[in-house]
């Protein structure tokens, strides 16, 4: 942890830290970003090969991608577990909509409870695309 600059009086720290994500977390926040989060600029997600869970919106926490096809492009993006990890770390790293950490015994965790459909949106935008250029 090291002072990273300081505005006016109050001093930034620069600090790092470990969050839990469980499958169950990626399953809520996926849940959000495909029931109402990403659907004005993606028109259609597709579950590539098998369903490994349920629903599509299980594929992500179990290894799987999902193709997302963008609503004003032909353009299809593919989502993986790894890519929607990167998106979870930016976005803990600058929320937009909610905090969504909480502190338990085990640790920090996501409360997915506060990851509303704009939350998950940047998230899965910081995923795809390392920023949100939509909305």
């Amino acid at each position: 942890m090291g002072k990273i600059k300081k505005v006016g009086l109050n001093e930034i720290l620069n600090m790092s830290f470990s969050v839990v994500v469980t499958p169950e977390d990626i399953d809520d926040i996926m849940v959000s970003a495909l029931e109402g989060g990403i659907n004005y600029w993606c028109r259609k997600a597709e579950v590539v090969g098998e369903y490994l869970g349920e629903y599509g919106s299980e594929q992500i926490s179990r290894g799987g991608i999902l193709k997302l096809y963008d609503s004003e492009e032909n353009k299809v993006y593919e989502l993986t577990e790894e890519k929607f990890l990167k998106g979870v770390e930016k976005y803990i790293n600058n929320p937009t909509h909610s905090d969504c950490l909480k502190f338990t015994e085990y640790g920090r965790r996501l409360d997915t409870g506060c990851v509303d459909a704009n939350a998950a949106d940047t998230i899965i935008q910081y995923a795809l695309f390392d920023d949100v250029i939509f909305g």
